[in-house]
């Protein structure tokens, strides 16, 4: 008995949108990073933090209108102290 995947345009754009989702949602960890290991080591001043701030709330701008639930979890991170 062999086994034959079929791909089609549904099962190819669901698999597309779950690999960009998991991919942006990774560049937003690894973007805050720096800022959040700053701060746990009290060497981040306040003009640095909100720039970093800033920078996830553009950040979740460009998420907005297609992943709406990551725009406002980057949203979320830029509102942690």
């Amino acid at each position: 008995m062999s086994t034959a995947i079929v791909t089609t345009q549904a099962t190819g754009g669901y698999l597309d949108n779950v690999g960009r989702a998991a991919l942006n949602f990774l560049r937003a960890l690894f973007a805050a990073a720096p800022a959040t290991a700053a701060t746990s080591h009290g060497c981040a001043s306040q003009a640095s933090l909100m720039r970093d701030r800033a920078g996830l709330l553009r950040f979740a701008q460009q998420f907005d209108e297609l992943q709406p639930s990551q725009a406002a979890e980057l949203r979320n991170l830029a509102g942690r102290d």
